[in-house]
């Protein structure tokens, strides 16, 4: 995953590149022929001096070929490519500053650096000849824009002139890459729109970009993602799936609800545990958001909309995250409660998630345990559940729900620690408050050791 104390710059470029082409053929294969000589040109244009990078929201030009820009005198070959960040404005979550850092690792908020590309359409040293040709065939122009998204990163420290290579390579490449994606999803004559999607992977300080073609579903991509778990050495869990795409910061920022917020607090001991905790990301759901007064009561209804926006961000489902009511009725629905229950602050435990759960597709198993001192002996239970499923648990003792998000245990002295995601948090979704009080590391203590829990284990769908 990226380091969140990274001093590194991400240089995102953007922009549309038109794919244009005359065919006199229109069956799949001139096509494609067709769509691979205008993609050689592009690459072409894109290793010329006719390429071009301009700073978002500002008034930088770059040529990355002859190393001009409007900034000449700051920006030579050896200048250091930090020193792009004076004429430019970056993208940041400046919030991340603001966590308390008594409770949380050592946070760098990572800083995006914005460029659109352009051509430069003509060039005053270039004559250009216009040949006329004319003949009787009939011709079919062809069209497509290609939404170029590369990201490169880069050392503040690192040499001006060395990272405008990058960018061309990093251009060049991606083009390549629309190409394949252009070639293996062109049906006769319907040629999809190839789309760069970035994912951060396990063990990688950069991310990784993957090319899916438009209009065509996650379940028919499978096999793909499969070609790439096995050429990456990933596991069984998934990590391509669209939903599952890095959230830039301004994303983060306008993401209603905070994800992911265990990422910040430090782990304990790993000399001294094992740690396994939930994979992917999820959304944090606790009492008073949604203009819900469901303090006291609505602790269980919170865990389970974590639970579903974790299946819902690592694609397995595409349904909205439903509310209090909805879950209510979703129960009356399939006889589980009486109509009374909705709109009500009735509770709810482990076996009406499980429940909720089945009428979404998805499967859970229910733990019972008779005591809170039981759930220390059920640490490697827990512990294979996460590395294997990878989902949220909710743990649910009259009358409070918690949701538990991975646990920390040595399998010598039997001491454990469980990462609790705290649903009776009623403080506003901001990092600082969040980590200083919504999430946490327990000792074995935290549970009543004389008050019985049902475990609710929500299972993982099969593929990645």
């Amino acid at each position: 995953m990226l380091p969140l104390d990274s001093t590194d710059l991400l240089f995102r470029i953007k922009g549309g590149l038109n794919l244009e082409s005359v065919l006199n053929k229109t069956d799949e294969a001139a096509i494609k022929a067709s769509i691979s000589e205008s993609i050689k040109d592009l690459i072409s244009k894109v290793n010329s001096h006719a390429f071009i990078l301009y700073g978002v929201e500002s008034a930088l030009y770059l040529w990355p070929k002859t190393r001009a820009s409007t900034q000449p005198t700051e920006l030579q070959e050896n200048s250091n490519c930090k020193s792009i960040l004076k004429f430019v404005p970056i993208e940041v979550n400046d919030y991340l500053k603001k966590i308390p850092k008594k409770k949380s690792v050592k946070i760098t908020p990572l800083k995006v650096i914005n460029l659109d590309l352009l051509f430069e359409l003509t060039r005053p040293d270039v004559i250009e000849n216009v040949i006329v040709h004319h003949d009787n065939m009939s011709r079919l122009h062809f069209k497509l824009v290609l939404p170029i998204d590369v990201a490169v990163f880069a050392n503040p420290e690192d040499p001006w002139g060395k990272l405008q290579d990058q960018f061309v390579e990093a251009v060049s490449s991606q083009l390549s890459e629309m190409e394949k994606c252009i070639q293996k999803y062109t049906k006769g004559q319907s040629v999809p729109v190839p789309q760069a999607f970035h994912f951060e992977l396990p063990e990688k300080t950069t991310l990784t970009t993957v090319i899916y073609p438009a209009g065509i579903s996650d379940e028919t991509l499978e096999p793909q993602r499969k070609e790439l778990h096995t050429e990456l050495g990933l596991g069984n869990k998934p990590f391509f799936r669209r939903s599952m795409v890095y959230q830039f910061p301004n994303d983060d920022l306008q993401n209603k609800y905070l994800r992911t917020v265990h990422k910040y607090i430090p782990l304990p001991d790993t000399e001294k545990f094992k740690i396994s905790v939930v994979h992917g990301s999820y959304t944090y759901h606790h009492y008073l958001q949604d203009d819900i007064n469901d303090s006291g009561w609505g602790c269980a209804y919170r865990s389970l909309q974590t639970i579903i926006s974790w299946f819902k961000y690592q694609g397995y489902i595409d349904s909205p995250i439903p509310t209090h009511v909805e879950i209510q009725q979703m129960l009356v629905n399939i006889g589980d409660k009486a109509p009374d229950i909705v709109g009500s602050t009735d509770w709810i435990g482990s076996f009406e998630l499980r429940t909720i759960l089945n009428t979404m597709g998805l499967t859970a198993k229910v733990l019972s345990l008779r005591a809170g001192s039981d759930i220390s002996a059920a640490a490697r239970n827990l512990a294979t559940h996460f590395e294997d499923q990878g989902t949220p648990v909710m743990v649910g003792g009259e009358p409070l729900a918690h949701t538990l998000l991975g646990v920390a245990w040595n399998e010598d002295s039997g001491e454990t620690k469980y990462l609790i995601l705290d649903a009776h948090y009623t403080g506003e979704d901001d990092w600082a408050s969040v980590v200083d009080k919504g999430v946490e590391w327990k000792p074995e203590e935290f549970w009543d050791p004389s008050e019985p829990y049902n475990l609710c284990l929500p299972q993982r769908p099969d593929g990645v």
